[in-house]
């Protein structure tokens, strides 16, 4: 991942209407060219009797771009679309903006207008997280310190995953990557060093960011 962070949370739709033309626009998260490319084909088939379904996707941080016009005058419908995407510096995402023709040109100025007003209004109404990096720690204690060791991971933040019940109880918990070195430090403080946790996984997760 690099140079931008946040991305959508769920898929979203707006719709707007420029001179009898309807604009659909749809936004969706996704991963891979290859999911991209899903979405684009199924508002293909979803809107068969559409003139244009134009679209653009940002993924993995600018690694993968594309933009499309799919038969609107060039520049005026893809590159408007990714325009928005970058100006919100948004990344893993594609949308798509289909337009149903209603009889009236609007001229290159008018669908520049129209392709970004369209892309806006669904960020507008998007839901939006950011990508953190997080640490997998596990660690195992006996039944009698299941609850302090619970209790102590929950007030530095962790997330302790389902416990498994054997001999002893072992647990799994994530927390910001950069409280991890923390976490670790205090659990062997409050247990006299004879807890031994560990970190074993660092990966990206997407944080819902509260406006």
């Amino acid at each position: 991942m690099s140079e931008f962070t946040t991305t959508l949370l769920k898929p979203v739709t707006a719709e707007i209407v420029e001179k009898k033309s309807r604009f659909i626009a749809v936004a969706e998260p996704v991963r891979t060219e290859a999911e991209a490319q899903a979405v684009i084909e199924r508002e293909r088939k979803l809107h068969r009797d559409a003139r244009h379904v134009c679209y653009a996707y940002y993924i993995d941080g600018g690694r993968t771009v594309r933009a499309s016009d799919d038969g609107e005058p060039s520049g005026t419908a893809g590159l408007p679309i990714l325009d928005i995407i970058k100006k919100r510096e948004i990344t893993d995402v594609v949308i798509t903006v289909t337009r149903y023709f209603g009889g009236i040109l609007l001229g290159a100025p008018g669908l520049v207008r129209a392709y970004s007003a369209s892309a806006k209004a669904a960020l507008d109404a998007a839901s939006l997280g950011s990508y953190r990096s997080s640490a997998l720690l596990q660690c195992s204690c006996e039944y009698k310190d299941y609850d302090k060791l619970r209790y102590l991971l929950e007030s530095c933040g962790a997330h302790s995953l389902e416990p498994e019940f054997a001999e002893n109880v072992s647990l799994s918990f994530c927390c910001d990557e950069e409280s991890a070195e923390m976490v670790l430090k205090k659990i062997s403080e409050a247990f006299g060093g004879k807890l031994k946790a560990e970190i074993s996984d660092v990966f990206l997760q997407i944080v819902p960011i509260q406006l």
